[in-house]
C-alpha cells in the first residue's frame, strides 16, 4: 500500500489543524518526516524537499521524492488526491476544495510531478462531499466549467471527484490508474467529519501518503 484514507476515528479528540495533525502523527508514526499544510484554497503545489525543518506552507499540494515521507492533507468535504509513480521515488498528496479545482490544482500537481521525471503515474480520489448533497450556486459551476446536476426541486449540485477525476484523465493518467471512493462525507455520518453537514464544529479527516503511513485505519490505496 502507499497511503490511506482515514476514516475520522484517526482524529476525534484533536482541533484538526495542521500542528495538533503532525503531533498525533508523529507519535502514530514515529520516525518518519511528516509534512503538514496551511491550506488556504490555492492551486499551489509544494516540494517537500524545499521545506525548512517543520515548516507549513500555504499551500494545497505538496509532492515528496522521499518515499519515507509522509505527506497529509485535512479535508471536511473537499476532495482529497493521493498520487504515486511507480516509475520512481515520487509521492504527492493535494486538498481540492472548489476553489483549488478552479485553478487545476489536481492537473498543476501531475505536471510538476512529470516535471520531476515521474512518466507512470496512479492516483486515489478519497471521500469527498458528493452531488447528493454539495447544493451549489451557480458560481461555482461556472467557476469549475462542471455540468451542473439539477434536482427535482431545480436547485443545482456538482460531483467534485469527478472534477477531480477529469482532471487527473486530463493529465494523461488512463482510468485504470484511478482509485475512486465514491463515499459521500455528509451522507456517512459514522465514518466522516462534514463541514456542510456539521459547520464550525466538523473535524478534519485525514489522508497519508509515504512511509507507514497505509497502517492508520481507513481506505487504503495504492
Amino acid at each position: 500500500m502507499k497511503g490511506v484514507f482515514c476514516t475520522k476515528d484517526s482524529t476525534i479528540g484533536i482541533d484538526g489543524g495542521p500542528a495538533s495533525v503532525r503531533a498525533m502523527l508523529a507519535d502514530l508514526i514515529p520516525g518518519c518526516d511528516i509534512f503538514c499544510l496551511e491550506q488556504v484554497h490555492s492551486g499551489r503545489v509544494v516540494l517537500a524537499e524545499d521545506l525548512a525543518p517543520f515548516e507549513t506552507p500555504r499551500a494545497d499540494g505538496i509532492i515528496s521524492r522521499d518515499p519515507g515521507a509522509v505527506l497529509c492533507v485535512r479535508t471536511a468535504d473537499c476532495v482529497p488526491v493521493l498520487a504515486w509513480a511507480r516509475d520512481m521515488p515520487l509521492n504527492a498528496a493535494v486538498h481540492a476544495g472548489w476553489r483549488g479545482l478552479a485553478q487545476g490544482i489536481v492537473a498543476v500537481c501531475i505536471r510538476m510531478m512529470r516535471s520531476l521525471g515521474a512518466r507512470d503515474i496512479s492516483a486515489g480520489i478519497g471521500p469527498s462531499i458528493g452531488p447528493c448533497c454539495y447544493e451549489v450556486g451557480r458560481e461555482v459551476i461556472d467557476a469549475l466549467g462542471a455540468e451542473p446536476l439539477v434536482r427535482s426541486d431545480g436547485s443545482l449540485t456538482v460531483d467534485l471527484r469527478e472534477a477531480a477525476r477529469s482532471q487527473l484523465l486530463d493529465s494523461g493518467l488512463s482510468g485504470t490508474a484511478i482509485e475512486m471512493h465514491n463515499l459521500c462525507t455528509a451522507c456517512n455520518t459514522d465514518r466522516f467529519f462534514s463541514y456542510r453537514r456539521q459547520g464550525q464544529s466538523a473535524g478534519r479527516n485525514l489522508s497519508l501518503i509515504g512511509g507507514e503511513s497505509w497502517l492508520l485505519p481507513g481506505l487504503p490505496v495504492g
